[in-house]
């Protein structure tokens, strides 16, 4: 099992630049989201990749693919074990989870350098090596992504469709994170293994499709004048591939979404830049709901709330139905335990009605919350494949 390369920390996280302090070895792992993928998935251009760079690895994530994907993923890991690794989830969740169970497993194994890419590979797969000379010159960068911003010589293709919408994109990325940022919606990003990187994995994001801006929302730094660990990178390639799965109604959504993220940006950097540290068991105080969550039962667990309890847990992993405004006077509650100096820890159901209003409320985006469920139980005894659960 890996070691992680540790440094004491006693103290929170300040507002500096985050160091990488959790890798071990000067490795690249590129996280490859796929669902539905094997007519469009040239495994061998991976491979060939993967032989000729071998401080490169992949992790492949199947996101409750329907068709052979799977089973194309089995033979490029057993093509070369050393290089490739299969996640598998237990059932589709979209691409922001797949991504995010991917950089969470790199993170933890204790890679330098963690990246991804669409499957269809618009972002070639040399960008990367542009990404990690980067990352490598300059100590200061935590964050390299491509742009397909155009200029001379560069080989950027686009239709006008698709341009007109990463232009919006990058203006509501803009405003969400302070950053000057000129297109969000490339699909080729490197991050440097920090804690404030594992931390800003824990949980899920919010944002759907535009999940990347809300992931440099988490990194960005409170103060303006420090948020130079980010660095654009104009591909010299991209080319636009038929078969986007993005639909006009989800650029809607989106866009409310983004909204949700502006107004709230303050708490979701304050909270990311917090360095969790677990307290002692006698420390902790846990209480659970019933099948029907309401306000009422919410005032009720904040009035049994120890003052002498630092880590408090909701458990909510039972609950069906809800009452009108329950996360509204949730969100109200949470905020008063932080103000008394409380860290909050929120159990969420495996249950498409709540976890729909949840995200909606931007609580999942506000507070420390954890989707509360069993593994998947296909796959249990092959020891290459790490089980994650949506």
């Amino acid at each position: 099992m890996t070691e992680y390369a540790t440094s004491h920390h006693d103290t929170a996280l300040t507002n500096t630049v985050s160091k990488p302090v959790v890798w071990t070895h000067n490795r690249t792992s590129i996280i490859i989201p796929c669902y539905n993928e094997a007519d469009r998935l040239h495994l061998e251009v991976f491979l060939n990749f993967a032989r000729q760079n071998p401080k490169i690895s992949f992790v492949f994530v199947d996101d409750g693919s329907k068709d052979l994907t799977i089973s194309l993923l089995c033979g490029a890991m057993a093509a070369l074990p050393s290089q490739v690794d299969v996640l598998t989830m237990a059932r589709n969740a979209g691409k922001a989870e797949a991504v995010r169970h991917g950089l969470k497993f790199a993170a933890k194994r204790g890679d330098k350098y963690i990246a991804f890419l669409d499957a269809d590979l618009a972002t070639p797969l040399n960008a990367i090596n542009d990404f990690i000379s980067v990352a490598d010159r300059l100590d200061n960068i935590d964050v390299v992504f491509g742009s397909r911003a155009g200029g001379l010589g560069r080989r950027v293709y686009r239709d006008i469709h698709r341009k007109m919408i990463s232009l919006v994109c990058a203006s509501m990325g803009r405003l969400a994170t302070g950053l000057a940022l000129k297109d969000t919606q490339c699909g080729a990003k490197l991050f440097r293994n920090t804690e404030l990187l594992n931390n800003c994995l824990e949980t899920p994001f919010t944002a759907g499709w535009l999940f990347d801006v809300e992931l440099f929302l988490r990194i960005s730094n409170p103060n303006k004048r420090k948020r130079e660990n980010f660095f654009e990178y104009p591909v010299l390639e991209w080319t636009e591939i038929p078969g986007s799965n993005i639909k006009f109604s989800d650029v809607i959504k989106g866009g409310f979404k983004m909204t949700s993220l502006i107004f709230n940006q303050w708490k979701i950097r304050a909270r990311y830049r917090k360095r969790r540290s677990l307290p002692e068991p006698s420390l902790t105080q846990h209480l659970r709901s019933g099948d029907t969550l309401n306000t009422q039962s919410i005032r009720s667990m904040e009035a049994i709330i120890s003052d002498e309890k630092h880590l408090i847990t909701l458990d909510f992993s039972k609950v069906k139905t809800l009452g009108p405004s329950v996360f509204t006077t949730l969100t109200e509650v949470c905020e008063s335990l932080i103000a008394r100096g409380k860290d909050v820890s929120i159990f969420l159901p495996d249950n498409t009605d709540v976890l729909s209003a949840a995200r909606r409320s931007s609580i999942t985006a506000l507070f420390n919350c954890t989707i509360k469920t069993s593994l998947p139980s296909h796959f249990a005894d092959n020891a290459r494949f790490s089980l994650t659960e949506a």
